[in-house]
């Protein structure tokens, strides 16, 4: 895989923070009950090739295994100390998930390999054009008839999700999700996309995306 000289926002913002990345997802922002929605969502079959888009500390992507056993898992971040973490938890759980460093904005696999895209409280990290870049990187990799399943930052729903929206929407990196631009991001590389459902966090208003490639 070649080396790349992109930079990447740590998780948490922070790196010093990497180590509470899971106590903050498991207790304040309940990422175990939301990802398991996502999962339910992209019903995930025997010999399905999925990849984790921006795995973290792969909680995702071994919670996709653990679910469908015979269905051959990828999990790809930029973060090498997340994905240390991620390798250490896969291996405690005897959970067989492949895991890549790279950018989503330039996915070392080739085109057509994924039956199932997924992502989950990653996208906001990125900027426009970056986003606009994972799209059709995404597009490229999925097969004919796969399909992206995300969890992320959404256009505010609740009454206090409209009045952190604010605050969030200055941050360059949040703002296409709570205008509530993600599904055209990803819809206009030629996925069919629609927003299936939300969730409600501390930080703010979460929604789930699917997308198909027809």
């Amino acid at each position: 895989m070649k080396e790349t000289k992109q930079e990447y926002i740590p998780a948490l913002s922070f790196r010093f923070l990497t180590p509470f990345y899971d106590f903050i997802q498991k207790y304040i922002v309940r990422d175990v009950r939301y990802k398991t929605l996502l999962i339910q969502q992209a019903n995930i079959q025997a010999g399905h090739k999925v990849l984790d888009l921006g795995c973290g500390t792969g909680t995702l992507a071994i919670m996709v295994k653990e679910s469908q056993p015979d269905a051959d898992v990828f999990g790809l971040d930029a973060d090498p100390d997340m994905l240390k973490v991620a390798k250490q938890k896969s291996d405690e759980k005897n959970a067989s998930v492949t895991f890549d460093t790279g950018f989503t904005n330039e996915l070392p696999y080739p085109d057509a390999t994924f039956d199932r895209v997924m992502s989950s409280i990653m996208i906001h990290h990125l900027k426009t054009p970056d986003k606009i870049k994972t799209a059709k990187e995404v597009f490229r990799v999925l097969k004919p008839g796969g399909e992206l399943h995300i969890i992320d930052f959404g256009k505010p729903y609740t009454l206090y999700g409209k009045m952190l929206g604010p605050f969030l929407y200055r941050f360059e990196e949040a703002n296409d999700n709570i205008a509530g631009d993600l599904p055209k991001i990803f819809g206009d590389p030629g996925l069919k996309t629609e927003i299936t459902g939300h969730f409600w966090t501390f930080f703010g208003d979460l929604a789930f995306l699917k997308g198909k490639k027809n």
